[in-house]
């Protein structure tokens, strides 16, 4: 008997080795697919909008015979799951949401968005990732994970980041279509995230979304592999 495919997308500045910690115990139970989106790890840029990348995303899919998958998303990569989820749920059997939201940027992470665009294209990618990775993880994670982090954002391209940020502002409120669809998911928070508290995650209005919670910051696949692994198995294997 085959196994499900589980496709995972990173968050920005991020890439597939985001990864590398939970997908060898994953692909005991999953066919498991770590996607690298368009203008990061080198890859050439791609959409500006959030709805871009989910076509993006299924359109690569549909290039590998990939069907019925169950998609989850890590911050941006979140995002992404979540559009896929308004447009695309006759394509897919199941999502997570992990360390993301369905919510829309307020207008004051708005302004921060446009702050981040005009830093990018005043300093570069190093430096800003230098800035942002450290603020992902919970107090005292590991210094090597950090560092790996760094390393793997070094790899977005400028342009990447001022499109993949112009389409984390933009986004719209999918709590409605996710309250309301049939796909079976779950959301994943982490108790120690600086950048989503539990107040500004999407907590589902919906018996097939289950709403979790690690022990980690923003980074919980990474800090936290195991618990990540557990809930991501028990809720699709």
């Amino acid at each position: 008997m085959s196994k499900q495919t589980l496709v995972l997308l990173h968050g920005f500045a991020g890439g597939t080795d985001y990864f590398n910690r939970v997908e060898a115990k994953l692909r005991l139970s999953f066919d498991v697919l770590p996607l690298r989106l368009p203008g990061h790890e080198g890859e050439d840029v791609g959409p500006d909008t959030v709805e871009g990348f989910a076509e993006w995303v299924m359109k690569d899919l549909e290039r590998r015979e990939i069907e019925n998958p169950i998609i989850v998303g890590h911050s941006f990569g979140g995002y992404i799951t979540a559009a896929i989820v308004e447009a695309y749920a006759d394509k897919i059997s199941g999502f997570g949401l992990v360390y993301s939201t369905a919510k829309p940027d307020a207008t004051e992470a708005k302004q921060k968005r446009n702050q981040n665009i005009s830093r990018v294209e005043e300093i570069g990618v190093r430096a800003f990732v230098d800035g942002m990775i450290p603020g992902l993880f919970a107090e005292g994670a590991d210094p090597m994970l950090i560092s790996e982090a760094k390393e793997i954002g070094y790899m977005m391209t400028v342009e990447g980041a001022i499109r993949a940020l112009s389409a984390m502002r933009d986004r719209r409120d999918v709590t409605s279509a996710l309250n309301q669809t049939s796909v079976p998911g779950v959301i994943v928070h982490g108790e120690k995230d600086a950048l989503i508290s539990k107040e500004s995650a999407f907590s589902p209005n919906n018996s097939r979304i289950s709403f979790e919670s690690t022990d980690s910051g923003h980074m919980g696949m990474l800090e936290t592999p195991d618990a990540f692994c557990e809930i991501i198995e028990r809720v699709f294997a």
